[in-house]
C-alpha cells in the first residue's frame, strides 16, 4: 500500500496544473485572475468579458459558418423569426430538434425543422423564442415567475431568470441561445470607419512592423488619414475606453452574446464607458497612437474567448476587395 501511495503521489503535480490551467481558461475565476496579473505587468490592453467563459456554445469554426451563409437569401415569412437571426439558426442549429420543440412540432402540426417551430414561437423577440424552442414556454415562465417575485427588473430576459432555471434546463438554452445570436450578432456587423479605407495588414500570422518577428494578428490595419470618424459596429455598451503603450488611445464595445469590437490606435475617443451607443453612431476618430507605424485603425472582433476574421465576416461598407 505504501509504493501505490507514493506512485499516485507522483502525479499531484500534474493533476494540480491541469486543474489550474481549467481554471485559468475556462472559468470567470480565471478571468479575473489573468486581468490582475495583466494589471500588475502593465499590460492595460484588450481584455475579454468575464461572460465569455460561459460562453460555450459558440462555434469554433465561426468564419466558416459564416462565409456559408454569404449566398443564401432566406425568404422570411409575415411575422417569422427576421434576418439575421434567421440565417443565424439555420447555420447553428443542429437539425435535431430538441424534446420541447419536437413536442411542439408534434402538437401544432408543425414540419419538425427550426425554422417553422422558430417562426410559430417568434412574437417579436428572437431570444425568447429560442429559450421557448430551447426549453419550452412553461419552464421560461416559471423561471419569469420566481425572478420577477425576487425583484429583478427585467425579468423576461434570460439573463435575469437564468438563475431560476434547473441546471440541464439552463445548459440547454444556453448552448441553444448563444451559438445563434453570436452568429446573428456577427452577421449584422457594418464597417467600422466613415471611409472604406485600405486594408494595409489581415488577420493571422504576419512579420510584425516593428518587431521584425512572426506575430499573430488578432485584427486587421485599415489605412486611414488621421481623424477619420470611426463608427460603432453594431448597437453596444461602451466597455472600455483607455490608453497604453500597444495599443494608444482603443474603445472597446461590449455587442452582447458575447460579442466585442476593439478600435485602436486612435487619435482620441468621442465616448465614455458605459455609454450606449447605436450601430454607425461615431465612437472616435482614427489616429497614430502606441506601437504604430502610421496613421491606421486596428479592428478587432472577438466572439467568446476566440478573435476571427473581421474580412470573413464580410460586413456592410467594407472595402469592395477584402
Amino acid at each position: 500500500m505504501k509504493r501505490v501511495r507514493q506512485r499516485w503521489g507522483l502525479l499531484d503535480l500534474p493533476l494540480v496544473a491541469l486543474v489550474v490551467l481549467a481554471v485559468l481558461t475556462r472559468t470567470p475565476v480565471g478571468g479575473l485572475a489573468l486581468s490582475a496579473a495583466r494589471a500588475a505587468t502593465g499590460d492595460d490592453g484588450e481584455r475579454q468579458a468575464l461572460t465569455a467563459y460561459f460562453l460555450t456554445g459558440v462555434p469554433v469554426s465561426l468564419e466558416v459558418l459564416v462565409e456559408q451563409s454569404l449566398p443564401m437569401a432566406l425568404e422570411v415569412p409575415a411575422g417569422g423569426l427576421p434576418e439575421p437571426w434567421r440565417t443565424a439558426a439555420t447555420l447553428g442549429l443542429p437539425k435535431r430538434l430538441p424534446p420541447a420543440a419536437k413536442t411542439l412540432a408534434q402538437t401544432a402540426g408543425l414540419t419538425p425543422e427550426p425554422l417553422p417551430v422558430l417562426d410559430h414561437l417568434y412574437q417579436g423577440s428572437p431570444e425568447a423564442a429560442l429559450e421557448k424552442y430551447a426549453i419550452g414556454a412553461d419552464q421560461r415562465q416559471r423561471a419569469i415567475d420566481r425572478a420577477h417575485a425576487a425583484g429583478a427588473e427585467t425579468p423576461e430576459r434570460y439573463l435575469a431568470h437564468r438563475a431560476y432555471l434547473p441546471a440541464d434546463a439552463a445548459r440547454q438554452v444556453d448552448e441553444t441561445l448563444a451559438r445563434t445570436a453570436a452568429l446573428a450578432t456577427v452577421l449584422d456587423l457594418h464597417w467600422p470607419l466613415s471611409i472604406a479605407g485600405r486594408i494595409s495588414s489581415g488577420y493571422g500570422e504576419r512579420t510584425h512592423p516593428t518587431l521584425g518577428r512572426k506575430r499573430f494578428h488578432n485584427g486587421v490595419d485599415v489605412a486611414v488619414p488621421i481623424g477619420t470618424g470611426v463608427l460603432a459596429a453594431q448597437d453596444a455598451t461602451v466597455a472600455r475606453v483607455a490608453h497604453d503603450k500597444l495599443n494608444g488611445h482603443y474603445v472597446i464595445l461590449d455587442h452582447g452574446h458575447g460579442v466585442r469590437t476593439s478600435y485602436c490606435h486612435l487619435d482620441g475617443a468621442d465616448v465614455a464607458e458605459g455609454d450606449h451607443v447605436a450601430a454607425g453612431a461615431p465612437i472616435a476618430r482614427s489616429g497614430n497612437t502606441g506601437r504604430s507605424t502610421g496613421p491606421h485603425l486596428h479592428w478587432t472582433v472577438r466572439v467568446g474567448r476566440k478573435t476571427v476574421d473581421p474580412l470573413k465576416l464580410r460586413p456592410a461598407g467594407a472595402p469592395p476587395d477584402s
